[in-house]
């Protein structure tokens, strides 16, 4: 296994066992759609297989990776498990009785693997009304319960929140800080900016990074939380993060500790930010986009398909059909520009 430094090691289609024509399949059906994907890369044993970029997007380019932030806060509370500074079990009022005085009393039972698996009981998710001016715990703890902690399934920000404040309260640092000097230097992530309120990282959203910070966090997710020989958090951690821990009833996918799980795990965030891992092929597929439609096909219809076929002799250039998607990207992300920021 290969671990990404300052540049990549490169492996070609033939030496990664992937079929070429069925990657340059993928990069027609990209086109045809008109997707607006601003960066994608693929990373088979840690090599890259390939990286391409849209238009004004590069290898430092950073942006909001929204959702995808959660599974980064699931590795920090993962790092604070191993040493033995947390437990799961914990009940997480435990960690607020300065500032909760009021509170409704079904979060007694409220427990940290409530929050990791989206299981707190809620039916809304308030986190966007959290202002510098309001206690952001108090609103919390006072949301109506429609079901037990531990029974039901509901997506929520605010559960991620409370996360990175548990993380605040226990080593005394803001949570970026904290995986700064625990997973981001370990794994050569410069330190990325993350959106706060009082101090505390949103946990949720909020995290900008890199395609290639992205990339890095997947192989190491992979890698059974080791990185070039040097441990960032437990496999066993892991094990229960990538675990189906609960269904979502809307959705043919099951939820772990802040990952999603399918036939592979993965990252996910709003416009289709995705960090794929999957162990059954030693991938890791990272992708940033401004998207409402679903592109994770673009994984499973293509590049499963390819590493299954297996390399058969090609005479394209993969290379060309990279400068191509940055050309045809051109008149997408000048569109996307007028849309956002008029």
């Amino acid at each position: 296994m290969v671990f990404p430094k300052d540049d990549f090691n490169k492996k070609s289609c033939k030496d990664a066992n992937i079929n070429k024509g069925i990657i340059v399949d993928m990069f027609n059906r990209v086109e045809e759609e008109k997707y607006n994907i601003h960066s994608m890369i693929l990373l088979h044993e840690g090599s890259k297989v390939f990286e391409t970029y849209a238009h004004d997007f590069n290898i430092e380019t950073r942006k909001n990776v929204y959702s995808v932030s959660k599974s980064f806060t699931s590795i920090a509370i993962g790092i604070l498990l191993d040493k033995s500074l947390i437990n799961l079990e914990n009940f997480v009022l435990f960690y607020f009785t300065d500032e909760v005085k009021s509170y409704l009393p079904e979060y007694e039972s409220l427990k940290v693997k409530h929050l990791l698996t989206m299981t707190v009981g809620q039916e809304t998710d308030e986190f966007h009304n959290i202002t510098p001016t309001k206690n952001p715990f108090e609103m919390f703890f006072n949301i109506p319960l429609k079901n037990k902690p531990g029974e039901t399934f509901f997506y929520s920000n605010f559960s991620s929140f409370i996360l990175s404040a548990i993380v605040t309260k226990i080593t005394g640092k803001p949570l970026n800080d904290f995986l700064d000097e625990h997973l981001y230097k370990v794994i050569g992530i410069k330190k990325p900016v993350w959106k706060n309120i009082n101090d505390y990282n949103f946990g949720a959203t909020g995290l900008e990074l890199s395609l290639r910070d992205m990339v890095k966090f997947g192989h190491l997710i992979l890698n059974d939380g080791v990185w070039d020989e040097k441990r960032v958090v437990s496999k066993e951690y892991l094990d229960l993060a990538l675990d189906k821990h609960i269904k979502d009833p809307n959705l043919p996918l099951y939820y772990g500790f802040h990952f999603w799980i399918s036939q592979y795990s993965f990252a996910a965030g709003l416009f289709k930010q995705y960090i794929v891992i999957d162990k059954r092929y030693n991938l890791i597929f990272a992708m940033q986009a401004y998207e409402e439609r679903e592109i994770l096909g673009l994984y499973n219809n293509y590049i499963v398909k390819a590493i299954e076929k297996g390399w058969e002799y090609c005479d394209y250039s993969l290379r060309d059909f990279i400068r191509k998607f940055e050309y045809n990207s051109i008149p997408i992300i000048e569109k996307e520009k007028e849309v956002r920021y008029g």
